[in-house]
């Protein structure tokens, strides 16, 4: 019992914040369900043509249903795509006055071990937050203003403003809508190290409220999560002996706490109650991974205490003391070298090597 109580509150932690986040209620900010196919920008990484191309997406679909499971936004979307690598899915989708059902398979990206499809969400050009001193501050953007074309060529989301930048151009003139009127803002253009233009300025994303619910159906959603991320948790375990990369996939207890920080950050920046549900919904992601890591059958893990367990009980009689000591001390050592191994991938990641 004392081997199996720690897995367990891991599991238990889990489920019950799960199941308070579904009773109280949370909000998620996210992208609609519409999607920009990468191809049509040359923006995928794909040898063939990638998997949505194939199927006869195309950018401004609106995706209804994957599966018969209602996507309401992109998060919805690039959740189950990102769960199903290699598996077949039916997208549901309107395109016009048109509903279509297309049949696709998500790629495996060796690099992460998630399913892509090559699509981008249609991110609309309307400004929420200008920030102080930026270059859209300084070009006269205002929060509410929306953004229809760029140095005289029309853009329709955020996929069309970038491309048009991607040559790094030192200024553009903005054609933007405020209210009835139509304005032309110069702007000076800003650009990160990498190459990326530094607008200073927030698009809006939209804004879904989970369903209420009582207490037996936010039990039910709370256990449902943590089954499918343990599940979801399994086959990516399953993906590491397919070729996936170690070192992007696999994470350890300094980018772990990285994680746990950016997660925090990019909630608590749409507000306290935001930030809470982000935060603890990753740290319950957490802590179902550790439970199944936990039950590993390894001796030096409480996985390989159950086994020995099971083994005395079955053969009736106790296992070799001294053989137990080797195996733990063998197995311990595996670990630890492992650990070792997986800090040294997060500090050359964090150099960026």
């Amino acid at each position: 019992m004392v081997a199996v109580s720690g897995p367990l509150a891991n599991v238990v932690f889990a489920i019950l914040v799960l199941t308070a986040i579904w009773w109280i209620g949370f909000q998620v900010f996210s992208d609609d369900n519409r999607i920009v196919l990468a191809t049509d920008y040359r923006l995928d990484s794909f040898a063939v043509p990638p998997p949505a191309t194939q199927a006869g997406l195309a950018t401004g679909d609106r995706v209804l249903f994957i599966d018969r499971r209602p996507i309401r936004n992109f998060q919805d979307l690039q959740q189950t795509v990102a769960s199903s690598p290699e598996a077949e899915l039916v997208f549901t989708v309107q395109r016009g006055g048109r509903t279509l059902d297309l049949l696709l398979r998500p790629q495996l990206d060796k690099s992460s071990g998630a399913g892509r499809i090559g699509i981008y969400s249609w991110r609309d050009l309307l400004v929420e937050k200008v920030t102080p001193g930026g270059a859209a501050a300084i070009a006269g953007l205002a929060p509410g203003d929306r953004i229809v074309s760029a140095s005289g060529a029309p853009v329709r989301h955020w996929t069309d403003l970038e491309q048009l930048l991607q040559n790094r151009p030192a200024g553009v003139v903005l054609g933007v809508q405020r209210g009835s009127r139509e304005l032309s803002l110069p702007m000076v253009l800003r650009y990160s190290e990498e190459g990326y233009p530094n607008l200073g300025v927030a698009f809006r994303l939209q804004s879904f409220r989970s369903p209420r619910l009582g207490l037996p159906g936010a039990l039910a959603r709370g256990l449902g999560e943590t089954w499918d991320t343990a599940v979801m948790t399994v086959k990516g375990i399953g993906l590491l002996f397919r070729g996936v990369s170690l070192r992007n996939s696999v994470a350890g207890p300094l980018k772990i706490t990285y994680y746990v920080g950016a997660v925090a950050s990019s909630g608590f920046a749409l507000g306290v109650g935001q930030g809470l549900v982000t935060t603890f919904r990753f740290l319950s992601l957490i802590s179902v991974v550790l439970f199944l890591m936990n039950l590993l059958p390894i001796p030096a893990l409480d996985g390989g205490q159950v086994l020995l367990s099971l083994l005395q009980v079955l053969r009736r009689r106790p296992v070799n003391p001294q053989l137990i000591a080797r195996i733990q001390t063998i197995s311990f050592s595996v670990l630890l070298a492992v650990a070792v191994m997986v800090t040294a991938n997060d500090i050359l990641g964090f150099l960026g090597r």
